[in-house]
């Protein structure tokens, strides 16, 4: 009459001895998913998305619940422009990550570069309003520029005001405030806003650009000859180094 409890006793430790091998092929899985999750981002960080999403592929079938890797699959995608494939795995990383703020901040830079200007609203507003999101700022003003995308400039300044408000020392919304003051055609302020991103941040070059341009249209030749020579002296060899090289031929200034 011990038999049956005796072949239940067999049965459990031949269980127990199975999931032994189950759980270490998992625990090896997970190290492997971890190391190619590691050389892609070099990859990325090293400008190659190609590569970067090879090794993400890989570690994407060791370990196919990981967020951090289903995100960088993601934003892999989005650098290679391959936009659906993208939105598909932001919307599974926001699933396993319990939505996750970095992540509605990060799909809704995706939805702005595929020009779904009230998706990106929507997401930035999301991570903007979740108080564990450190960055708020940048997705207020991330919201504000898709309302500059849809021509709606009074939401736009609202927002990148409330940016500003959050991180006065943000250069980035003083620029996009900038555009949103030269599609409104004031002068005034926009000249006010791409001084300040100056002030803020020197090396913003395309703010200087800007600045230049502006000022060439208000005949301030010298002062805009003064923002193209530093254009110019930092990054020679880049596409606005070689516009303003082209803009200073063009100057009859010292």
């Amino acid at each position: 009459m011990f038999a049956a409890p005796r072949i239940v006793i067999i049965a459990l430790l031949l269980f127990l001895a199975a999931c032994v091998p189950v759980k270490q092929e998992a625990a090896s899985n997970k190290k492997q998913a971890d190391v190619h999750y590691k050389l892609a981002m070099a990859h990325l960080q090293g400008n190659n998305p190609t590569m970067a999403l090879k090794e993400l592929l890989v570690a994407i079938k060791q370990d196919p619940e990981n967020s951090n890797i289903v995100v960088a699959l993601a934003q892999t995608y989005q650098r290679k422009k391959a936009y659906l494939l993208a939105e598909t795995a932001y919307l599974k990383a926001l699933q396993l990550s319990d939505n996750d703020p970095q992540y509605q901040n990060n799909i809704a830079s995706l939805y702005l570069d595929m020009k779904q200007w009230d998706k990106a609203i929507h997401y930035f507003d999301l991570a903007s309003k979740n108080l564990l999101f450190v960055n708020a700022h940048v997705a207020v003003a991330g919201k504000a520029y898709a309302y500059y995308k849809k021509m709606d400039y009074t939401q736009a300044l609202k927002y990148v005001d409330e940016a500003i408000a959050l991180a006065p020392n943000y250069a980035s919304a003083y620029t996009l405030r900038s555009k949103i003051y030269h599609a409104l055609g004031d002068t005034e302020q926009e000249l006010y806003s791409l001084r300040r991103a100056i002030d803020i941040s020197p090396q913003s070059l395309q703010a200087r650009y800007d600045l230049a341009v502006l000022l060439l249209q208000e005949n301030s030749l010298k002062l805009a000859a003064d923002q193209l020579k530093i254009i110019y002296e930092y990054a020679p060899s880049t596409e606005l180094g070689r516009k303003s090289k082209d803009l200073l031929k063009s100057l009859s200034v010292d």
